[in-house]
Protein backbone atom coordinates (compact mmCIF):
# COMPACT_ATOMS: atom_id res chain seq x y z
CA UNK A 1 0.00 0.00 0.00
CA UNK A 2 1.97 3.16 -1.27
CA UNK A 3 2.00 5.99 1.20
CA UNK A 4 -0.68 8.15 -0.44
CA UNK A 5 -3.56 5.81 -0.51
CA UNK A 6 -2.39 4.98 3.69
CA UNK A 7 -2.84 8.44 4.23
CA UNK A 8 -6.27 8.98 2.44
CA UNK A 9 -7.31 5.98 4.24
CA UNK A 10 -5.93 7.47 7.96
CA UNK A 11 -8.23 10.55 7.18
CA UNK A 12 -11.05 9.19 6.04
CA UNK A 13 -11.18 7.30 9.27
CA UNK A 14 -10.17 10.62 11.74
CA UNK A 15 -12.75 12.90 9.47
CA UNK A 16 -15.26 9.50 10.48
CA UNK A 17 -15.10 9.28 13.97
CA UNK A 18 -15.08 13.29 14.11
CA UNK A 19 -18.50 13.01 12.43
CA UNK A 20 -19.61 10.59 15.31
CA UNK A 21 -18.68 12.61 17.95
CA UNK A 22 -20.27 15.59 16.76
CA UNK A 23 -23.15 13.23 16.21
CA UNK A 24 -23.04 12.68 19.82
CA UNK A 25 -23.37 15.91 20.90
CA UNK A 26 -26.01 17.12 18.73
CA UNK A 27 -28.05 14.55 20.07
CA UNK A 28 -27.01 15.21 23.62
CA UNK A 29 -27.49 18.60 23.41
CA UNK A 30 -31.16 17.81 22.18
CA UNK A 31 -32.06 15.72 24.47
CA UNK A 32 -29.90 17.20 27.27
CA UNK A 33 -29.66 15.62 30.65
CA UNK A 34 -33.11 14.89 31.01
CA UNK A 35 -36.15 17.07 32.05
CA UNK A 36 -35.30 19.20 35.00
CA UNK A 37 -37.87 19.32 38.30
CA UNK A 38 -38.98 22.33 39.74
CA UNK A 39 -41.26 21.83 42.75
CA UNK A 40 -42.99 24.81 43.80
CA UNK A 41 -44.41 24.89 47.19
CA UNK A 42 -47.36 27.07 47.92
CA UNK A 43 -50.32 26.99 50.73
CA UNK A 44 -53.88 26.77 49.77
CA UNK A 45 -52.69 26.50 46.16
CA UNK A 46 -55.89 25.57 45.00
CA UNK A 47 -57.67 29.03 46.13
CA UNK A 48 -58.75 31.17 42.77
CA UNK A 49 -55.57 34.01 43.83
CA UNK A 50 -53.47 31.38 42.50
CA UNK A 51 -54.72 30.37 39.46
CA UNK A 52 -52.86 33.16 36.95
CA UNK A 53 -49.60 32.31 39.10
CA UNK A 54 -50.14 28.62 38.34
CA UNK A 55 -50.73 29.46 34.58
CA UNK A 56 -47.51 31.36 34.56
CA UNK A 57 -45.58 28.50 35.99
CA UNK A 58 -47.53 26.21 33.43
CA UNK A 59 -46.58 28.14 30.15
CA UNK A 60 -42.73 29.16 31.46
CA UNK A 61 -42.33 24.72 31.79
CA UNK A 62 -44.25 24.66 28.56
CA UNK A 63 -41.59 26.37 26.73
CA UNK A 64 -38.21 25.31 28.67
CA UNK A 65 -39.49 21.89 28.87
CA UNK A 66 -38.98 21.77 32.70
CA UNK A 67 -41.30 19.38 35.11
CA UNK A 68 -43.39 21.40 37.47
CA UNK A 69 -44.18 19.66 40.73
CA UNK A 70 -46.88 22.02 42.31
CA UNK A 71 -47.50 21.06 46.34
CA UNK A 72 -50.13 22.54 48.71
CA UNK A 73 -50.31 21.56 52.58
CA UNK A 74 -52.94 22.51 54.50
CA UNK A 75 -50.88 21.77 57.29
CA UNK A 76 -47.91 23.90 56.31
CA UNK A 77 -48.63 26.60 59.42
CA UNK A 78 -44.87 27.26 59.99
CA UNK A 79 -41.58 27.78 58.51
CA UNK A 80 -40.67 24.47 60.16
CA UNK A 81 -43.39 22.47 58.33
CA UNK A 82 -42.88 24.31 54.78
CA UNK A 83 -39.06 23.25 55.72
CA UNK A 84 -39.68 19.57 55.73
CA UNK A 85 -41.56 19.47 52.97
CA UNK A 86 -38.94 21.16 50.84
CA UNK A 87 -36.93 18.66 51.73
CA UNK A 88 -39.21 15.92 50.99
CA UNK A 89 -39.10 17.15 47.68
CA UNK A 90 -35.70 17.71 47.20
CA UNK A 91 -35.07 14.26 48.49
CA UNK A 92 -37.14 13.11 45.65
CA UNK A 93 -35.34 14.73 42.78
CA UNK A 94 -36.37 18.27 42.59
CA UNK A 95 -33.43 20.57 40.97
CA UNK A 96 -34.89 23.69 42.00
CA UNK A 97 -37.13 25.00 43.90
CA UNK A 98 -40.35 28.03 44.52
CA UNK A 99 -41.56 28.92 47.34
CA UNK A 100 -44.09 30.84 49.00
CA UNK A 101 -43.13 31.38 52.65
CA UNK A 102 -45.34 30.89 55.38
CA UNK A 103 -45.95 34.42 57.39
CA UNK A 104 -44.64 33.95 60.73
CA UNK A 105 -42.64 35.46 63.18
CA UNK A 106 -40.02 32.41 63.48
CA UNK A 107 -36.69 32.13 62.49
CA UNK A 108 -37.01 31.30 58.87
CA UNK A 109 -32.95 31.79 58.06
CA UNK A 110 -33.01 27.80 58.05
CA UNK A 111 -34.08 28.11 54.36
CA UNK A 112 -30.93 29.51 53.79
CA UNK A 113 -29.24 25.67 54.30
CA UNK A 114 -31.50 24.58 51.28
CA UNK A 115 -30.66 27.47 49.25
CA UNK A 116 -27.27 25.82 49.61
CA UNK A 117 -28.34 22.41 47.91
CA UNK A 118 -30.50 24.07 45.11
CA UNK A 119 -31.83 27.31 43.38
CA UNK A 120 -34.64 29.14 45.51
CA UNK A 121 -36.96 31.22 44.42
CA UNK A 122 -39.24 33.27 47.21
CA UNK A 123 -42.93 34.32 45.36
CA UNK A 124 -44.73 37.11 47.11
CA UNK A 125 -43.54 38.19 49.87
CA UNK A 126 -39.77 39.18 51.09
CA UNK A 127 -38.29 36.71 53.87
CA UNK A 128 -38.78 38.55 56.96
CA UNK A 129 -35.31 38.25 58.06
CA UNK A 130 -33.95 41.78 58.81
CA UNK A 131 -30.27 41.27 59.18
CA UNK A 132 -29.50 39.96 55.33
CA UNK A 133 -31.48 40.12 52.37
CA UNK A 134 -29.90 36.36 51.34
CA UNK A 135 -32.73 35.06 49.27
CA UNK A 136 -33.67 35.79 45.47
CA UNK A 137 -37.37 37.03 45.16
CA UNK A 138 -39.90 37.61 42.89
CA UNK A 139 -42.44 39.93 43.57
CA UNK A 140 -43.99 43.20 42.72
CA UNK A 141 -42.61 47.05 44.11
CA UNK A 142 -44.98 46.47 47.66
CA UNK A 143 -44.32 50.20 48.90
CA UNK A 144 -45.41 51.20 45.06
CA UNK A 145 -49.02 49.16 45.00
CA UNK A 146 -49.67 50.86 48.50
CA UNK A 147 -48.65 54.25 47.20
CA UNK A 148 -51.17 53.87 44.12
CA UNK A 149 -53.83 52.61 46.24
CA UNK A 150 -53.52 55.53 48.35
CA UNK A 151 -53.09 57.95 45.20
CA UNK A 152 -56.11 56.70 43.53
CA UNK A 153 -58.34 56.85 47.08
CA UNK A 154 -56.55 60.78 46.74
CA UNK A 155 -57.76 61.24 42.93
CA UNK A 156 -61.54 60.29 43.98
CA UNK A 157 -61.67 62.85 46.48
CA UNK A 158 -59.86 65.68 44.97
CA UNK A 159 -56.98 65.41 46.49
CA UNK A 160 -57.75 66.32 49.94
CA UNK A 161 -59.31 63.79 52.35
CA UNK A 162 -60.28 66.25 55.39
CA UNK A 163 -61.93 64.74 58.12
CA UNK A 164 -61.75 61.13 56.69
CA UNK A 165 -61.45 58.44 58.96
CA UNK A 166 -59.67 55.45 57.20
CA UNK A 167 -58.80 51.68 58.42
CA UNK A 168 -55.77 49.89 57.32
CA UNK A 169 -56.37 45.75 57.39
CA UNK A 170 -54.15 43.15 56.42
CA UNK A 171 -54.16 39.05 57.38
CA UNK A 172 -50.31 38.51 58.77
CA UNK A 173 -48.74 40.69 60.65
CA UNK A 174 -45.68 39.25 59.93
CA UNK A 175 -45.46 39.70 56.75
CA UNK A 176 -42.69 42.56 55.08
CA UNK A 177 -45.03 42.94 52.08
CA UNK A 178 -47.57 44.15 53.98
CA UNK A 179 -45.35 46.47 56.03
CA UNK A 180 -44.58 48.31 52.55
CA UNK A 181 -47.45 48.43 51.66
CA UNK A 182 -48.68 49.92 54.34
CA UNK A 183 -45.96 52.30 54.73
CA UNK A 184 -46.18 53.13 51.20
CA UNK A 185 -50.81 54.06 52.15
CA UNK A 186 -49.45 56.02 54.78
CA UNK A 187 -46.30 58.24 53.44
CA UNK A 188 -48.76 59.02 50.63
CA UNK A 189 -51.55 60.09 52.48
CA UNK A 190 -49.42 62.72 54.63
CA UNK A 191 -50.86 65.98 54.40
CA UNK A 192 -54.03 64.63 53.16
CA UNK A 193 -56.34 65.69 56.28
CA UNK A 194 -56.94 61.80 56.66
CA UNK A 195 -56.73 60.43 59.69
CA UNK A 196 -55.27 56.55 60.33
CA UNK A 197 -57.76 55.37 62.85
CA UNK A 198 -56.61 51.89 62.94
CA UNK A 199 -53.83 49.69 61.13
CA UNK A 200 -54.40 45.56 62.35
CA UNK A 201 -53.63 42.24 61.35
CA UNK A 202 -56.22 39.55 61.60
CA UNK A 203 -53.42 36.67 62.33
CA UNK A 204 -50.88 37.51 65.03
CA UNK A 205 -49.83 36.54 68.54
CA UNK A 206 -52.79 38.76 70.46
CA UNK A 207 -55.24 36.51 71.74
CA UNK A 208 -57.98 38.75 70.39
CA UNK A 209 -60.46 38.34 67.96
CA UNK A 210 -59.53 40.60 65.00
CA UNK A 211 -61.68 41.35 62.22
CA UNK A 212 -63.52 44.17 60.36
CA UNK A 213 -66.47 44.35 62.11
CA UNK A 214 -65.07 44.91 65.96
CA UNK A 215 -63.11 47.66 64.62
CA UNK A 216 -64.25 51.07 65.28
CA UNK A 217 -66.27 53.06 62.25
CA UNK A 218 -64.09 54.45 59.47
CA UNK A 219 -64.70 55.98 56.40
CA UNK A 220 -62.58 54.20 53.88
CA UNK A 221 -61.23 50.75 54.73
CA UNK A 222 -58.13 49.71 52.80
CA UNK A 223 -57.13 46.17 52.72
CA UNK A 224 -53.34 45.29 51.91
CA UNK A 225 -54.04 41.60 50.32
CA UNK A 226 -56.18 39.02 49.05
CA UNK A 227 -57.80 37.73 51.77
CA UNK A 228 -58.48 41.43 53.45
CA UNK A 229 -59.84 42.13 50.30
CA UNK A 230 -62.25 38.97 49.90
CA UNK A 231 -63.28 39.57 53.81
CA UNK A 232 -63.88 43.37 53.29
CA UNK A 233 -66.14 43.10 50.28
CA UNK A 234 -68.58 40.44 51.57
CA UNK A 235 -68.59 42.41 55.07
CA UNK A 236 -69.45 45.49 52.50
CA UNK A 237 -72.25 42.66 50.98
CA UNK A 238 -73.79 41.62 54.49
CA UNK A 239 -74.11 45.56 55.08
CA UNK A 240 -71.42 45.50 58.05
CA UNK A 241 -69.04 47.81 57.58
CA UNK A 242 -71.60 50.99 57.86
CA UNK A 243 -71.05 52.28 54.38
CA UNK A 244 -67.29 52.55 54.61
CA UNK A 245 -65.51 52.24 50.98
CA UNK A 246 -63.27 49.66 50.42
CA UNK A 247 -59.93 50.47 48.58
CA UNK A 248 -57.69 46.99 48.40
CA UNK A 249 -55.01 44.69 46.72
CA UNK A 250 -55.37 41.01 45.61
CA UNK A 251 -55.82 38.51 42.69
CA UNK A 252 -58.48 36.35 42.66
CA UNK A 253 -61.68 36.09 41.10
CA UNK A 254 -63.81 36.62 44.02
CA UNK A 255 -61.86 40.14 44.71
CA UNK A 256 -62.99 41.52 40.99
CA UNK A 257 -66.32 40.36 41.98
CA UNK A 258 -66.28 42.58 44.66
CA UNK A 259 -65.21 45.51 42.66
CA UNK A 260 -67.66 44.69 39.76
CA UNK A 261 -70.38 44.51 42.11
CA UNK A 262 -69.76 47.94 43.52
CA UNK A 263 -68.74 46.70 46.33
CA UNK A 264 -65.05 47.93 46.21
CA UNK A 265 -64.19 51.17 44.94
CA UNK A 266 -60.35 49.85 43.56
CA UNK A 267 -58.49 46.92 43.31
CA UNK A 268 -54.38 46.87 42.94
CA UNK A 269 -53.59 43.49 40.79
CA UNK A 270 -50.28 42.01 40.67
CA UNK A 271 -49.59 40.10 38.06
CA UNK A 272 -49.29 36.68 39.39
CA UNK A 273 -48.66 35.20 35.43
CA UNK A 274 -45.96 37.12 35.43
CA UNK A 275 -44.55 35.77 38.69
CA UNK A 276 -44.71 31.93 38.13
CA UNK A 277 -43.52 32.98 34.47
CA UNK A 278 -40.50 35.01 35.55
CA UNK A 279 -40.06 32.43 38.49
CA UNK A 280 -39.68 29.28 35.95
CA UNK A 281 -37.48 31.87 33.49
CA UNK A 282 -35.09 32.35 36.32
CA UNK A 283 -34.62 29.16 37.92
CA UNK A 284 -34.16 27.47 34.66
CA UNK A 285 -31.60 29.95 33.84
CA UNK A 286 -29.60 29.09 37.10
CA UNK A 287 -29.72 25.22 36.06
CA UNK A 288 -28.39 25.77 32.84
CA UNK A 289 -25.97 28.73 32.64
CA UNK A 290 -22.48 28.42 34.28
CA UNK A 291 -21.20 30.89 36.78
CA UNK A 292 -25.25 32.69 36.51
CA UNK A 293 -26.18 34.98 39.12
CA UNK A 294 -29.83 34.86 39.94
CA UNK A 295 -31.81 38.33 40.51
CA UNK A 296 -34.53 39.61 41.72
CA UNK A 297 -37.70 39.65 39.33
CA UNK A 298 -40.03 42.72 39.76
CA UNK A 299 -43.59 42.25 38.45
CA UNK A 300 -45.79 44.53 37.25
CA UNK A 301 -49.49 45.25 38.80
CA UNK A 302 -52.60 47.11 37.55
CA UNK A 303 -55.14 50.08 39.06
CA UNK A 304 -58.00 48.70 38.71
CA UNK A 305 -62.01 50.69 38.77
CA UNK A 306 -65.03 49.86 37.36
CA UNK A 307 -64.74 52.11 34.87
CA UNK A 308 -61.68 50.04 33.36
CA UNK A 309 -62.51 46.86 34.67
CA UNK A 310 -63.27 45.09 31.52
CA UNK A 311 -61.01 47.83 28.77
CA UNK A 312 -59.37 45.73 26.09
CA UNK A 313 -55.71 46.83 28.14
CA UNK A 314 -57.16 44.29 30.63
CA UNK A 315 -58.26 41.82 28.58
CA UNK A 316 -55.42 39.52 29.02
CA UNK A 317 -54.92 40.16 33.35
CA UNK A 318 -58.54 39.13 33.63
CA UNK A 319 -58.16 36.23 31.18
CA UNK A 320 -55.23 34.90 33.39
CA UNK A 321 -57.11 35.27 36.86
CA UNK A 322 -59.98 33.22 35.53
CA UNK A 323 -58.08 30.21 34.57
Amino acid sequence: MNNGKRSFIITEIVLGILLIISLIYVVYNKSGPGQQKIAVIVPDVDESQWSAFKYGLKMAAQEYDVDIVIISKDNMETVNDEIDVINQEIKNGADAVVVKPVVDNTDQAKLDQIKKRVPVMIVGDTITDESENIFTTTEPDQYGMGAALANKLLENNNGSLEGKTIGIYSQYAYSKAKEQRRQGICDTLEGSGAQILWSVSKNSESDEIVNLQTQRKVDIIMALDNESVVEAGQAACDNELYGALIYGIGNSTEAIYYLDARWMECLIVPDEFEAGYKSVNTLVDALRKNLYVMKDQEISYTVLTRENLFSDENKNLLFTIIQ
